[in-house]
């Protein structure tokens, strides 16, 4: 009896990963499993015991035994969080929501920080591949751009490593899932609460090489277009990786202050990328001489502390808390359990402030 059992639950640990990759997560009845290997129902009793122990199942009174996803080996149970940062802005919440859930699950994570930089993203997955984690969480490097890493992701997906990807994805990985914004809808939404307010002469500055930049300018052009109003192209301001790198690390605003010169002098509106932008551009429109809010709206994406700062509360885009990270590390799980999944959006909420409206709310 003891050896039958074993050797069943070695079988059965042998099928688990055919299962998840085919989206199956539940293993056959006892029943079924007596029938298909030719064992008694105490073999395959204990055989579902042994599993269960190790980790590899859960039952489920009266419903069955489910794929939980991990392994025998708790220590092999790691997923990989490839980010752009790990202490700032956005990034740390992030963070600590995707390693509550994974907790929660029976994973572990380990954080890897990119820097937004193809060459560090590069490294860090060639180093990956000799051991591969259970999974990997990815923000993309550059993702508005192609991406010449592809063929390492797509070798430690061969190897077993699940792939999610986080605020972005790259096109040529289609068959990953993904849990980002919902870009244009944000737009669209920034737009039709200043024209309510008045605003016809709306421009936008937005991030050229990651996917969230062109997204999010296509929502604000196609919702001008269908509000009847014009955007000449010069109202419209492109900054880069590069540039960000340098208002972070060295507060240089030089391509803002080229923005509120060339493209802002006919506006009484602008919508930003995001916090940081936003918060760094104020700076430089009092510099030029604008009275705020009088003389121009604020609105940008993500409502972190810099919306509140204390030098203009600005009305900004906000998801419900803990949404992003807690939907993507859900997302993993259940890919490695084989349970259904599929791409999701998060939409935007307004959080109105005084930089559009005197009357302070959430709608």
């Amino acid at each position: 009896m003891a050896i039958k059992y074993k050797w069943l639950a070695g079988r059965l640990r042998e099928l688990i990963p055919d299962y998840i990759e085919n989206g199956i997560n539940k293993l056959p009845t006892e029943q079924e499993l007596c029938r298909r290997f030719k064992v008694s129902r105490q073999t395959a009793r204990l055989a579902l015991s042994l599993l269960e122990k190790e980790g590899l199942i859960e039952k489920k009174r009266g419903s069955g035994s489910y794929i939980t996803g991990l392994t025998a080996d708790p220590c092999a149970n790691v997923i990989g969080i490839l980010i752009s940062d790990d202490s700032e802005y956005i990034y740390p919440g992030v963070i600590n929501d995707i390693k509550g859930t994974l907790s929660q699950n029976g994973f572990s994570a380990k954080v890897y920080v990119t820097r937004n930089r193809i060459e560090s993203e590069r490294e860090i997955l060639s180093g990956l591949l000799d051991t591969p984690p259970r999974g990997l969480i990815v923000e993309g490097s550059k993702s508005a751009l192609p991406n010449p890493n592809v063929d390492l992701y797509r070798r430690l997906m061969k190897k077993g490593c699940a792939v999610v990807f986080l605020h972005n994805y790259y096109p040529a990985l289609n068959d990953c899932m993904y849990v980002k914004d919902d870009n244009a809808g944000g737009s669209a939404l920034l737009v039709k609460h200043l024209t309510g307010q008045g605003h016809t002469a709306i421009g936008g500055i937005f991030k050229s090489d990651d996917q969230q930049g062109p997204e999010r300018f296509q929502g604000f052009v196609e919702a001008m277009r269908d509000a009847c109003l014009p955007v000449p192209d010069e109202r419209i301001g492109w900054f880069s990786s590069r540039d960000l790198d340098k208002l972070e690390r060295f507060q240089d605003t030089g391509f803002l202050k080229r923005f509120v010169l060339e493209s802002l002098e006919s506006c009484t509106a602008v919508i930003c990328y995001n916090d940081m932008i936003a918060y760094f551009l104020i700076k430089e429109l009092k510099l030029a001489g604008y009275r705020l809010p009088d003389d121009m709206a604020l609105t940008a994406f993500d409502n972190t502390y810099l919306s509140s700062s204390g030098i203009l509360y600005f009305t900004t885009l906000t998801h419900r808390s803990h949404e992003m990270g807690n939907t993507a590390a859900r997302m993993m799980v259940s890919k490695l359990k084989g349970s259904p999944a599929v791409p999701q959006e998060i939409p935007w909420r307004i959080n109105l402030k005084e930089s559009t409206s005197e009357n302070m709310g959430l709608i």
